[in-house]
This record gives structure tokens, sequence and C-alpha cells, in this order.
């Protein structure tokens, strides 16, 4: 697709500038975004993935998500998070803020029931600003039909079944599109096979299910009415029909019965807008799979960013709402005796030393793909994506403090604890926090942990990357019981007494 108009030079050139003031970037980087925005192609402009793009030009992973966290917060791109069906490609709903995201949701294309997390089926996106350039995804309603519902409603990245690609897919299940414009008819042949044909109309949100099965019928004809919010099916009964169908729970808003064979469908619109329809033909047995993506930002990476959580203070849940993480990794750390230190050396010194202690743990963890989520008095509480990030972090962060304490007016010792598992993401004092049975644990284990020493669970040992992150250190093992969990669980202690190459 060409471009659709060209940049707004003025604008680019600020908004490159602020860009540029806002960080310490590598030569190449903004060139190589200032000539993204200028040639790529409108769909390359249009939800952008930061990791594909830092993939496709030599940056890092991380590196890739601060600069479009950093370029969205200079204008020059718009941040969206996209919620995104768990069984078909669709994205069920876009929003600018994170407030705006209620995970449980109806798919309109294919009407499944969603209820999704933070890690899998929310993801973040980028799009040029319609100010900077004009793209032709930014209306929707001039795109070709296809184009409106292969590339506009469906998410970037998705890997189909069954080793097929998208377009070997799309022509297996696809019989066909059409525009029709307001108040005109027409009429569509099939061949109607045993299983599952669709009508679908997303301009006007509408799925019509016809369950195909039964012998071989006479050429039969079905006429139905487009009106306002519904399809009026003049030739048989319509109803409402919730099934279980693979790996999804459906909620079919109107189905009916069809015999297999030749089968016209005449459709008039009664409303005053276009109907934009696409019919599908679903094999019997066909059976819906949970979607799987190439790697995309999720929402949990985005809020374990730091430079998000600064950017975008006011990026927060919803607080009527909560949003589920399937896997996020915590680690809680504390002070040994903090409270004899005010004591020992007074307020003013002993801030100071503590002020200190909690910059070498800002750095590490930021080192380490983590970001802070809270200080609780001298402790601190962290979220990792991975859990070998997180033990890494933990025990840098006992070195530094050791070869900080070879200068310090007092020594400082830390016990760390690190834990993984689901949690509920919530708004809490204009910021977002973590709550959960995993993150009480998180908090608890460390509340094992002697004066530099990191306690670990089972989970988080069992985690790629963590056994190597350990290797040539003392690891003892043994069973704890924790207060309110009501079972033992397997503790890993590791002793960091001194700083080991």
């Amino acid at each position: 697709m060409n471009q659709s108009s060209p940049v707004n030079e003025n604008l680019l050139k600020r908004r490159l500038t602020e860009l540029e003031a806002a960080g310490s970037w590598a030569p190449d980087v903004l060139p190589g975004l200032e000539r993204f925005i200028r040639t790529a192609d409108d769909y390359d402009l249009f939800r952008v993935n930061p990791l594909q793009y830092a993939s496709a030009n030599g940056l890092g992973e991380e590196d890739g998500i601060e600069l479009f966290v950093h370029a969205a917060k200079a204008g020059l791109f718009e941040m969206d998070w996209l919620l995104i069906c768990a069984y078909c490609p669709q994205v069920a709903g876009s929003f600018r803020e994170l407030d705006q995201v209620h995970p449980r949701f109806q798919c309109a294309f294919c009407n499944a029931l969603n209820d999704v997390a933070l890690d899998d089926y929310i993801q973040v996106a980028f799009t040029v600003s319609n100010g900077v350039r004009d793209i032709a995804f930014r209306h929707p309603e001039r795109l070709s039909v296809e184009d409106y519902y292969l590339r506009y409603h469906f998410a970037k990245g998705f890997r189909p079944p069954h080793g097929l690609t998208r377009e070997q897919i799309v022509a297996a299940l696809s019989r066909g599109f059409a525009d029709i414009e307001a108040q005109q008819q027409q009429s569509f042949e099939f061949d109607v096979t045993a299983g599952r044909f669709e009508v679908m109309d997303l301009s006007h949100k509408l799925l019509l299910v016809f369950f195909v099965g039964g012998e071989q019928a006479e050429p039969q004809r079905t006429l139905v009415h487009l009106e306002s919010g519904r399809f009026v099916v003049l030739d048989r009964p319509t109803e409402p029909r919730d099934m279980v169908l693979g790996d999804g729970t459906f909620s079919f808003r109107q189905t009916a019965d069809l015999r297999p064979g030749k089968h016209t469908v005449a459709i008039e619109n009664r409303t005053g807008d276009p109907g934009r329809l696409w019919f599908l033909q679903y094999p019997l047995g066909f059976e819906a799979h949970r979607v799987e993506y190439e790697p995309f930002l999720s929402g949990k990476r985005l809020l374990l960013t730091p430079s998000f959580g600064e950017l975008y203070k006011t990026q927060l849940v919803d607080e009527a709402e909560s949003l589920t993480i399937s896997d996020m990794t915590y680690l809680f750390t504390d002070l040994k005796d903090s409270t004899p230190l005010y004591e020992s050396v007074g307020d003013v010194n002993a801030y100071f030393l503590v002020r200190q202690h909690f910059d070498i743990l800002n750095t590490i963890i930021r080192e380490r793909a983590g970001t802070i989520v809270k200080t609780i008095g001298d402790a601190v509480m962290a979220g990792f994506e991975h859990p070998q990030d997180a033990v890494r972090a933990a025990i840098e962060m006992i070195e530094e403090l050791s070869k900080f304490n070879q200068t310090a007016s007092r020594p400082l010792g830390l016990k760390v604890g690190v834990h993984r598992g689901r949690a509920i993401a919530v708004r809490l004092n204009d910021r977002i926090d973590y709550f959960g049975q995993d993150v009480n644990i998180a908090a608890r284990v460390q509340g094992l942990a002697d004066v530099n020493e990191v306690c670990i669970t089972e989970t988080v040992m069992e985690a790629p990357g963590v056994h190597e992150s350990v290797a040539n250190r003392v690891v003892s093992r043994e069973y704890e019981n924790l207060k309110g969990i009501g079972q033992k669980m397997e503790i890993h202690r590791l002793a960091i007494s001194q700083m080991q190459e």
C-alpha cells in the first residue's frame, strides 16, 4: 500500500528533537526511526510491534521498547492497548489508556467469551501519529473490505495452526467478501457443506451462524435484512446458542440450522451505512484453539518497563477493575536491623545510607529489566518478567552492597526473597500495585532469609536460566512453613558471603 500523504515536516522535526533530548540514543537509532516514518508502508506504520522493529533494525528488545515508549510521549506515535480475542486473531478493542481496558469481553468476530490476562492477550502497539503522517488505516471505512477484515481487524503476528500460512488459512475458510451500500440488496450463491457457515458484518458487530448438517437438500434460499443492531432472517427461525468448541466457550447470539447443498443468501441493507460482509465456512469438527503469536510487547512487560511508569503516571488500571497477570516474578528485599541503624548513627545519616542503598538496588533492578513496584520503609518490592533476571538481580544487590560497605560509615545487610506466580494489577494511591497469594508468598519468603542471603522458591529455581545463574554457588534446600499458606514450601537458600567471580 502506498503512502497516503506526506509527512508534516515541521511537526516531525519538532517531535524528533524532543525525542532526541529524552534519552541517550545510539547514533543510528533516531535517523532509522525518521526513515521508517517517512518511507514505510502504511500498514507497517499501523500497530507497530516494537520487538519486531527492534529485531529488524539491530536493536535489543529493551532498546526497542524504550524507543517507542519515548516516541509516543514525544507525539511521534500513539500507544494502543490492544485487546485480542484468545480464539481468533481479532482485535476486539483498541484503547489509548490502560484504565479503559476491560479483560472480560465477548468477541464480535467469533462470539467467544474471553477473560484475558496482561501477559497473554493484551498487546501494546504503536501507530504513527496522524499529525505526523496520515495513513490509510486511520480511515477504516475507506479500506477495501478485504483489508478492513484481514489487516485492520486482525492482529499482526498471529501464527495460524497446523503449519499453515495466514494466506492459506484465509483461503481455506473464506467464501468471499462484499460491500453492500445503504438501502441496496445483493444475492450470493454458495455450495454449503457440513459444519458451520457464517455471515459476518463487523461494521455493525453482527454474526449470523448457520449450523449445517443432515442430508443433502434441494437448493435453499435465505433472505436477510441488515437492520440497525441486528440481522433479521425471514426464511427460518434463529436463536442464541451456547457451546464449548475446543478450548473455548462460545455464546453465539444468532444461529439457525441449515442442510448442506446449494444456498442463496439475499441480503438487503436497510441501514444508513454500508454493510461490510465476510462469508466463512468452517468444516465439520472444526475446534477452536488458543491463538499463538510472534513475540510482542505484552501489557505485563510494558508495566515492568521503568520508563513507562515514569512517563505515563496517569496510565492506571480502572479502580473498578483488576487485570490478571498469569506469570510474574516478585522480588522483596529488606535491610537487617534498620531500626538500630537509626538509633546508632542518627536519622539524617541513617536516611542517607538507606537512600544510597535504594539507588544501588534501583540501578540493578533496571539493568535486569525489572521495575520497582513500591518501597515499604526500608524494603523494596520489584517485579520481573523472567525469573532468571530476578535471581541475578538478587545476587548482584548483595554483592554491590558488600562493595558499598567497604567505604560506608555503617555496613548494611540485605535479605532477599524471590517467588513466581499469579497476581492481579490494581490501582492504589495513583500507582499500579500487585496483590494475590503469590505476592504474599514472595514477601514471606523474604522473611525467611538471613542477612546476605537469597531465598528462592521451587517455582523460581525450576525456571529456565536459574540453575545457570546460581552455578558454582552453595545452595541449600529445605522445607519451610509459611504463615497463612497452609502447607510447607520448598525453599532454596543462597548465601552470598563475599564477592564471587
